[in-house]
């Protein structure tokens, strides 16, 4: 098992040879489900999103690679749970996304029932220099909180960009936002609020949010040219 492994982390990284656009990661996996609520499992979710925000920004002319395109994990994760199973799993996927300029991770919240909204992370000690990751992060947020709003009517709660560190993991910053490109994590919405979660049963949710990554990505781009 080990040894087939080994060979496939070996093909995903030749393929992932080919400089891109953008690097999106669909959180979590079959191995490590991430959060739940409605009937829904963030590793499907997130999977789904990411193929939809991938079609749009291919539709700009963007190159875009998903760090995975099924429900398995890059890594044996005999322990979903231990922080080196984390790690392992996360450098996997940051190798997976390739030489990219950007890394984006898409994932959906999870906590007591009455938190709700959308919140972006950045790892502020990612590089000597993150003003890009915050950007990015800020421009992801803006723009997925604004889709909701205008083209679903959901009056999302606008939770931030936030530091990685404020999430208290007890690795310190997120292992998904540790690679060489600017780099941002989307919690874009909480599968353990019943209302939200009731919303992303809905087609017209998963559009709106991947409309609003889209267009956050696109955004950073284009102020990256300006500037």
């Amino acid at each position: 098992m080990l040894f087939a492994w080994l060979v496939g982390l070996a093909l995903l990284t030749s393929q992932a040879a080919t400089p891109v656009d953008v690097a999106l990661d669909p959180g979590h996996s079959r191995a490590d489900v991430g959060a739940a609520g409605g009937g829904l499992r963030e590793y499907q979710l997130t999977l789904d999103l990411a193929q939809r925000v991938k079609s749009r920004l291919e539709a700009q002319n963007l190159s875009v690679r998903l760090t995975r395109e099924d429900d398995q994990p890059l890594t044996p994760m005999l322990n979903p749970g231990a922080d080196d199973d984390i790690q392992a799993e996360q450098e996997a996927r940051i190798a997976a996304g390739g030489p990219a300029r950007i890394f984006v991770s898409l994932h959906f919240n999870g906590g007591p029932t009455a938190l709700r909204g959308t919140e972006t992370y950045f790892n502020p000690n990612r590089a000597d220099d993150v003003s890009q990751d915050y950007a990015l992060a800020s421009s992801l947020q803006s723009h997925v909180v604004d889709a909701l709003t205008n083209e679903i009517g959901y009056a999302d709660l606008d939770r931030g960009v936030k530091s990685d560190l404020s999430a208290g993991k007890p690795y310190g910053d997120f292992f998904s936002l540790r690679g060489p490109e600017p780099s941002a994590l989307v919690e874009n919405l909480f599968l353990s609020n019943p209302t939200e979660a009731a919303l992303l049963r809905d087609d017209a949710t998963l559009d709106a949010l991947a409309d609003g990554c889209a267009q956050g990505i696109l955004e950073y781009f284009l102020q990256l040219a300006r500037d």
